[in-house]
């Protein structure tokens, strides 16, 4: 069985929405990194303003590259090489020093690429060597705390981007192996359906054309052309390869026009309109009109039937109207097969409705009716949640991989700096709060929290970012006391992925309305705006990584669902196409070898070899063999279906009844019939009944007279039936049995 995807098509999907996301982020960076160096440009060393651009410039090619190829080591080795000359330019003299956020930029982009596309040895190796060149060369600038200190971005950068690789790509196997059973699953469920489809199918082939040409032949009065016109229908329909449901439209009043004349009855057309509908519907509905008005032709005595059709393209009423003699509705067997399977089930199958009225005496009517379905109409558009769900089976992990480094190495700056001014400890009373409700959430992403859960998060974290704004020192925004303004970062990424983007757009917007107006009106200290880029793009950042990871797993896991999809329905259309064709050459086989040369013979034949006693008789045999196919299909081998044909020759009445659609009935029903038919004399009356209900068959033989040998034939070939004797009037035997398959 062909998978619908290969091994790693989940992982590639994942990877290149690691990969854009990415790319988005290096294009954030250009942005941040420009703002800090273009308007301090004349008092920066120009060995820094060089190494500046090439940082730009790698960025630029490395997000190219990730958008379009696989990034792999020699991306991150380039940026680590780049990182490190970068770092040890800012000890040259100059009158403006950067801010650590903008000297921190090159190893942090170096340390990403290091832990998302790099070997997990090359990469610890990669990101500590960043860690220490930092240390060293920040040491000069900012003392040893400050260098330790800003350290914490090298470290939860890439151990966030590294646990986010590495999550991703866990899961991206699982819901592979979860994508191939569903498919898997599928496919079967196609065969099944399939293999139910083509039995009916043949089962009204069989009642309404083969069983129907051979009653022709075994009946006088038939002229030898209608016989032989019924042959070779029958024929070509018995060796016509199942087909698969049509969504190519056909007009039904076409097909309609073309139904013969049951014999001797006047048929009058009502069809002034156009029908369009499916291939398929207007098959079925010609297949069960046909079959109406073959029992008009057969049973009802009438001298008119009136055809008509009224609808347009949603939908059609059929109504077939004779002035027959009428019968009692009621009365129809539930195991007649022309009514329940010919019209009524085909109607059932193609989503529609059949309706018999009649009465003694005023003639019968016949209603079928079609309405195009709400699944024929356009599928609601795609569900963002459902796309990274597909390419990610746990929203928890990846969340959990992308937000905790940056939440617990958060705590460094916040312990730091809980005397920097009056009222730090009251923020980060609220960052461990809303550390908390990050954490919450994100244990609650497999099944997204309602959204108030949503709305209180981003009113807290909003309101003490506002108030984080309002208490850090005037001088600090260029350093870590400012970290109040980036603390946000995680939730925002959690609100982003849970709840769309405006719920986590507008708690950035506030924080970050207030924080402008207040550099703009010169709360903090600066020499000019662009000092406060960092700070004022690190909420942003955090937003826009979350955004873009959120939209581009969706996105891409949209892709998957489509490809998925389209290589199920690929595979379940062949799986069915092979299932329909191996239970028809089956069926065929079974009626094959006597039936069909028969009808080709007669198909072909002069008026004197059909019209012939023997080939009535033959004729009335086979159709006897065609109705016992229908009842107990592939049961009978051709040793059990001669002998019923010569019990029936020599006056024994056998009669078989089932009113079960079983592909597969019990094979206990050849035992019973070979043991019932094994002892002479044969019976009088032999019934056979099969009934289902609740996935049990009920096999049930009722032989008229009782035998003693017969009683002890079946006693031996099957002792756990239930036998019971009516003294010498009849015996009865009842076995109920679990088939295999049942419809």
């Amino acid at each position: 069985m062909t998978n619908p995807e290969s091994a790693d098509t989940y992982g590639y999907s994942v990877e290149r929405g690691m990969q854009r996301s990415f790319a988005a982020l290096a294009v954030i960076l250009v942005g941040s990194h420009l703002g800090t160096i273009l308007p301090t440009h004349e008092r920066l060393p120009a060995l820094v303003l060089v190494t500046s651009a090439a940082f730009v410039a790698l960025l630029a090619v490395t997000a190219t590259r990730a958008w379009h190829v696989r990034l792999g080591p020699a991306d991150s080795v380039a940026a680590a090489v780049l990182s490190v000359i970068s770092a040890f330019t800012y000890l040259l003299p100059a009158e403006q020093v950067l801010p650590m956020a903008t000297r921190s930029n090159a190893m942090v982009v170096a340390g990403i690429l290091a832990a998302g596309f790099h070997r997990t040895k090359p990469a610890v190796s990669i990101c500590t060597g960043l860690v220490v060149v930092y240390v060293l060369t920040a040491m000069r600038v900012d003392g040893l705390g400050g260098a330790l200190l800003g350290t914490w971005p090298l470290l939860a950068a890439p151990l966030a981007a590294g646990a986010v690789s590495k999550v991703l790509r866990q899961t991206a196997i699982r819901a592979d192996a979860a994508r191939r059973a569903v498919h898997e699953a599928e496919v079967r469920a196609a065969e099944d359906e399939a293999k139910r489809a083509a039995h009916k199918q043949f089962q009204r082939t069989l009642h309404d054309d083969v069983a129907s040409a051979l009653r022709a032949a075994a009946t006088p009065g038939f002229a030898p052309a209608e016989v032989r016109s019924a042959c070779a229908a029958a024929i070509s329909r018995a060796e016509a390869a199942p087909a698969p449901p049509s969504t190519a439209q056909e007009d039904l009043r076409a097909r309609l026009d073309h139904l013969p004349e049951p014999g001797g009855v006047l048929m009058i057309r009502e069809l002034s309109t156009a029908v369009f509908a499916p291939a398929h519907v207007v098959q079925e509905v010609t297949d069960a009109a046909a079959e109406l008005l073959r029992n008009v032709g057969k049973h009802a005595h009438a001298s008119t039937v009136w055809i008509t059709l009224s609808g347009d393209d949603t939908g059609f009423t059929l109504l077939i109207r004779d002035d027959g003699v009428g019968f009692e509705a009621g009365a129809v067997r539930a195991t007649s097969l022309g009514l329940r399977r010919s019209v009524a089930g085909r109607l059932a199958e193609i989503g529609g409705t059949a309706e018999i009225s009649s009465r003694p005496g005023q003639g019968t009517t016949a209603e079928l009716r079609w309405q195009r379905s709400s699944a024929d109409q356009p599928r609601p558009g795609f569900s963002r949640m459902k796309g990274m769900r597909s390419a990610v089976d746990d929203l928890r992990q990846p969340l959990a991989a992308v937000c905790l480094p940056y939440l617990f190495s958060m705590a460094l700056p916040v312990v730091r700096n809980l005397d920097a001014a009056s009222g730090m400890t009251w923020l980060a009373a609220w960052y461990a709060l809303m550390g908390a409700a990050t954490v919450w959430l994100i244990l609650e992403a497999r099944r997204p929290p309602p959204l108030w859960a949503g709305v209180l998060a981003a009113v807290w974290t909003a309101g003490g970012a506002v108030a984080g704004v309002l208490v850090i020192p005037p001088d600090s925004l260029t350093s870590f006391v400012s970290w109040p303004v980036g603390a946000p970062g995680p939730m925002l990424v959690v609100l982003a992925t849970l709840w769309r983007w405006p719920l986590a757009v507008l708690t950035l917007l506030v924080e970050e309305v207030v924080l402008i107006t207040l550099v703009l009106r010169g709360r903090f200290v600066t020499e000019a705006f662009t000092d406060a880029a960092p700070a004022i793009t690190a909420p942003v950042l955090a937003l826009a990584m979350g955004m873009v990871i959120a939209n581009t797993i969706a996105r891409l896991g949209g892709i998957v669902l489509k490809s998925g999809a389209e290589r199920t329905a690929i595979a379940t259309a062949a799986a069915a196409r092979e299932a329909r064709t191996s239970l028809h050459a089956s069926r065929i086989a079974d009626i094959g070898a006597e039936i069909l040369p028969f009808l080709r013979r007669l198909a072909t034949g002069d008026d004197a070899s059909i019209t012939a006693q023997s080939t009535r008789t033959r004729a009335r045999r086979l159709e006897w063999m065609a109705r016992d196919e229908l009842h107990i299909p592939g049961v009978l081998d051709p040793d059990l279906r001669h002998r019923m044909m010569d019990a029936r020759a020599d006056g024994c009445v056998v009669v078989v009844q089932a009113d079960t659609d079983t592909i597969d009935p019990p094979q206990a029903v050849r035992t019973i019939l070979a043991a019932a038919l094994s002892t002479t004399p044969l019976p009088k009356e032999l019934t056979l009944t099969l009934s289902s209900a609740d996935d049990v068959v009920t096999v049930n033989l009722l032989c008229q007279p009782n035998d003693a040998a017969r009683v002890a034939a079946l006693r031996t070939a099957l002792p756990v039936a239930d036998l019971k004797e009516y003294d010498d009037e009849a015996m009865n035997v009842e076995l109920a049995v679990v088939p295999a398959k049942v419809s």
